[in-house]
């Protein structure tokens, strides 16, 4: 029991630092300066001083996502292989929930449109095809794994995953 007290204030010790510095990046996004400008479709634009901070700041909180995902994916997935062989229950769906990612973002990855996006002036957006590609299996991937997570939501609600006694 103490070993669990100790995991829980370290993840809320954790969310609690991320919190600050993630209100400390939007403070300095919208609180300073919008004296830079840019010149973009013929027009001076101003943008805040900071955007490239919270660009940055924003990857890496969807990469730290990511990675504690896919860790303690891999950790319940590797707890549920050793209580398999021992003959307990097993208690999870890790690997099917990986095999399942694998597969939509394989299949984003096919669907992906390499076509040049058209600008409303009629000239198209010079960008790489790996951009183009990738923008469309993060899409592709979003909406797929949304419909999933609101259909097993939908089922849970039903009881239809209650454990049997």
């Amino acid at each position: 029991m103490k070993n669990e007290n100790k995991q829980i204030k370290a993840s809320s010790w954790a969310l609690g630092i991320l919190f600050v510095l993630s209100a400390a990046v939007l403070v300095m996004f919208f609180g300073v300066g919008y004296n830079n400008t840019t010149f973009s479709n013929g027009k001076n634009l101003t943008d805040p001083q900071f955007t490239g901070l919270l660009l940055i700041w924003l990857y890496a909180l969807v990469g730290l996502c990511i990675l504690s995902v896919l860790g303690f994916g891999i950790a319940a997935a590797i707890r549920n292989l050793k209580t398999r062989t021992k003959g307990q229950q097993r208690t999870g769906f890790a690997g099917w929930v990986f095999l399942f990612t694998f597969a939509v973002i394989a299949v984003s990855y096919f669907l992906a449109d390499t076509t040049p996006v058209l600008l409303g002036d009629g000239k198209t957006l010079a960008t790489d095809v790996t951009d183009l590609t990738l923008s469309d299996l993060c899409l592709y991937s979003i909406y797929a794994l949304f419909l999933v997570a609101l259909l097993s939501a939908l089922l849970s609600m039903t009881g239809l995953f209650k454990a049997r006694k």
